[in-house]
């Protein structure tokens, strides 16, 4: 019997080194994600909720997603106003630095990313609609927007 313990406890402790399986993705179509952004946090040189946006859909495309199948809109408010405006907007708003987030915005509206700033934190901001980075959508309030998409079923996730 002891003969036969041993090769069954080394299998085992083999079978516990390996790698852990990957748990592949059920959902593949009709993706809809919505991220709330509040503040203009820079991530890896760019806005913190633009940077993981970009790096969701570069995730669904390597997994044979296509884009037309992911639904992600950002909604942009307090703060994070920041991170959609032209440079002379954000010097009033205080911060001295160019918005560093042309080109990614750019290529996430390219590839059918919402990018969506609450009306309300604009003008409360002083923030005129000719200052917005190009592609920037208005809408009626952050809250408002973030209840209609969460209603239509889109997943919910929060950066600060």
């Amino acid at each position: 019997m002891k003969h036969l313990l041993l090769p069954l406890l080394l299998i085992s402790s083999v079978a516990c080194a390996a790698e852990p399986e990957v748990i592949p993705l059920q959902v593949r179509e009709n993706l809809r994600i919505v991220y709330q952004v509040t503040d203009d946090v820079a991530h890896d040189g760019v806005n913190k909720g633009l940077f993981y946006a970009r790096k969701l859909i570069n995730t669904y495309d390597k997994q044979g997603i296509a884009a037309c199948q992911v639904h992600l809109h950002l909604v942009y408010h307090g703060t994070g106003i920041a991170a959609v405006v032209n440079d002379a907007a954000r010097k009033r708003l205080g911060v001295d630095m160019p918005n560093p987030n042309a080109d990614i915005l750019a290529e996430l509206i390219r590839r059918g990313v919402q990018i969506e700033l609450c009306e309300n934190t604009m003008q409360q901001k002083g923030v005129k609609p000719a200052e917005l980075m190009p592609g920037v959508k208005l809408v009626v309030g952050a809250f408002p927007r973030l209840v209609d998409l969460q209603l239509q079923g889109f997943a919910y996730i929060k950066f600060e």
